[in-house]
């Protein structure tokens, strides 16, 4: 399929040290551009892969499952692990779904991670309720896709721009959720001893507010942040705090 103008993957060369970007459920690696721009700036050699199922028609993310993108992401870390001294990554949303989930299965190929507006739940009713009983059955999957909200994932209308379907996927969505589920069992998280930085927004519309709270009580990393933004919507790498992501993200893999 023909990837849509936007939605490309990003690979910026830099030095030894190297970070993974990964954006989120019917985004693209735009959503992750500025944040790749200054890594770059600062040295990093910088990779945001397009996941399966995006970029594309949103029929191709309605047949895609969390096992292909858990598969896509470790085979990107794998190989950027062979070629680079030192390996960051970091997602938003879903990405930081993946990411949570390499830190569990590849924590010792990671130096350290950044998470975004990462859902453990999400917020609206529909997405709590409704999916999780549509998703997983023939109606769900003939239905396939519904439009989604405008302007609730950005607060700032010239925010950094990023592609996205403007559709939400049922089938892909109830995949995620599966995940979530995963992750939320009892000593999933705990496993999870890389240095974490956790970052969120008050006032995003889709997940829970107790989420970034949860993992940074979970987690075991010795090293470990939270920081609260409350200027910002969901898609906080390509909203108005963008700057203060990209300034605590650099301190903390420096440090």
């Amino acid at each position: 399929m023909q990837i849509e103008k936007g939605a490309e993957p990003i690979f910026l060369k830099g030095s030894d040290k190297a970070c993974l970007l990964i954006h989120g459920l019917t985004g693209s690696p735009s959503e992750m551009a500025y944040l790749a721009e200054k890594l770059n700036e600062a040295g990093y050699t910088v990779k945001a892969p397009l996941l399966p199922g995006h970029g594309t028609d949103i029929k191709d993310l309605n047949n895609t499952t969390w096992h292909k993108w858990v598969g896509a992401v470790s085979e990107e870390l794998v190989k950027m692990s062979t070629r680079h001294e030192k390996v960051c990554v970091a997602g938003q949303s879903m990405g930081g779904i993946m990411t949570l989930t390499l830190a569990s299965l590849h924590g010792n190929l990671i130096q350290a991670c950044a998470i975004f507006s990462t859902p453990l739940w999400f917020k609206p009713f529909a997405a709590k309720y409704i999916l999780p009983l549509l998703g997983g059955t023939p109606l769900g999957r003939m239905i396939g896709d519904l439009p989604s909200s405008p302007g609730d994932d950005v607060k700032e209308p010239q925010g950094a721009p990023h592609f996205s379907y403007g559709r939400n996927s049922i089938p892909a969505t109830f995949s995620l959720l599966e995940l979530m589920s995963l992750i939320r069992r009892k000593g999933f998280l705990s496993t999870i001893t890389t240095p974490i930085l956790i970052m969120q927004s008050s006032q995003d519309l889709f997940i829970h507010p107790n989420s970034g709270k949860i993992i940074y009580n979970s987690v075991s990393s010795q090293k470990k942040e939270i920081i609260m933004l409350h200027d910002s919507y969901h898609a906080i790498t390509a909203d108005r705090e963008r700057g203060k992501i990209s300034d605590a993200m650099l301190k903390f893999f420096s440090e």
